[in-house]
């Protein structure tokens, strides 16, 4: 049995995989909403009852990201550092996806004449990132993709990112208050972040200090769930932040994951069905994250964001020429674009800006009072 703290503590582990994994099943699981009917069903969708493959995908990503976001805020221990590498993860990639919706998806499927569509207000308000990554503002452009199944919206994803920023807002919160050092004060963290979850809060649709007053808090509506899911996000990464509090004290081998599918299998039909499921889908990730068995398969490069933004997009434009092809067929057609452009974001853009920003903090560490440069062996 591995600890699970043997995974979180050095670079052998498989989460790359998981992550990757789990862009695919959301890219899969769209083919479904894009394009036309043809008489299939998400076969995972059907054998559940309640969730699909895109709701499993976004379930891990936001798992993962609770025990790694969490590891590296009680690794830091510094707000600066924390908030740099978490804006350096998020926002290059979305800027350059906003470039990309504005001057290549735009221009080739506007509807519109090109200079009505570049006059128009709607196509420059894409190129707000902090709205899009903070305020749950999708990018729409006039005359593109209006008349597809699933119509307007470029990247369907994109609602996902202020829920992780808020996350990681309330790692920032329990962080400074101690909270995450140690096993009960990351549980004490992750019912705090529960609490927040359950508290909603409105935001106006443009945040101005004028608009402050217009900010409501009330009790989550939990008879209304994200669209094609059964369940929240948010709950998975504050699950995340209780794994890596209990780290120590938790193993992973594949007769427990074993076990637990079972026991869901013999009450799939029961009211527990659900939970169990969770339950699960959970020690299985882990599982997945964590066995040396997958350890030949994990990627050497982290593509999972760019194949999460660029997925929907580029399903879009398939969806817009040929809306009848079969999901099957219509995501092989996309499979080289999405993965041509998640290379191109991750090698032209998300690993540059990390790299520097890393490397930039380091050599900041590693200056004495005097801006003496100690030598890298004094940080290890």
């Amino acid at each position: 049995m591995t600890p699970l703290s043997h995974a979180l503590s050095r670079n052998g582990n498989n989460f790359d995989l998981v992550r990757l994994l789990a862009a695919v099943a959301v890219v899969y699981g769209h083919s479904y909403l894009l394009q036309s009917q043809d008489g299939t069903t998400d076969w995972v969708q059907n054998a559940l009852g309640f969730d699909g493959f895109g709701a499993l995908g976004v379930y891990a990503f936001f798992l993962l990201s609770g025990m790694l976001v969490t590891a590296s805020f009680d690794r830091q221990r510094s707000v600066p550092r924390f908030a740099v590498l978490r804006i350096a993860r998020l926002w290059p990639a979305v800027a350059l996806g906003s470039l990309v919706t504005v001057f290549i998806v735009g221009p080739l499927f506007t509807t519109l004449p090109l200079r009505e569509y570049f006059s128009s207000g709607m196509t420059w308000a894409n190129l707000d990132n902090f709205s899009t990554i903070v305020m749950k503002t999708g990018w729409a452009l006039p005359g593109v993709f209006e008349h597809n199944r699933f119509p307007v919206d470029v990247c369907g994803p994109l609602w996902t990112l202020p829920l992780e920023v808020r996350c990681y807002l309330i790692v920032l919160a329990t962080g400074l208050l101690g909270l995450l050092s140690s096993a009960r004060g990351a549980a004490l963290a992750a019912a705090l972040g529960i609490a927040a979850f359950v508290l909603r809060v409105h935001l106006p649709p443009h945040l101005t200090p004028h608009s402050l007053p217009l900010v409501q808090i009330g009790l989550r509506d939990f008879s209304e769930t994200p669209g094609g899911y059964s369940f929240w996000p948010e709950p998975f990464f504050m699950l995340g932040m209780l794994l890596y509090g209990l780290r120590e004290r938790i193993g992973i081998d594949g007769l427990t994951a074993l076990a637990f599918t079972m026991v869901f299998l013999v009450f799939r039909d029961t009211a527990g069905a659900q939970p169990l499921f969770y339950l699960a889908f959970v020690y299985g990730v882990l599982w997945i994250g964590t066995t040396p068995l997958l350890r030949r398969f994990v990627p050497r490069h982290d593509y999972s964001y760019g194949i999460y933004l660029y997925g929907f997009m580029v399903q879009q434009c398939v969806a817009n020429i040929a809306p009848h092809l079969s999901h099957v067929t219509a995501v092989l057609v996309a499979a080289p674009f999405i993965l041509l452009c998640a290379a191109l974001s991750w090698h032209c853009v998300e690993r540059p800006v990390l790299k520097w920003c890393r490397g930039r903090l380091a050599r900041r560490r590693t200056q004495r009072p005097d801006g003496v440069s100690v030598g890298e062996h004094a940080v290890r």
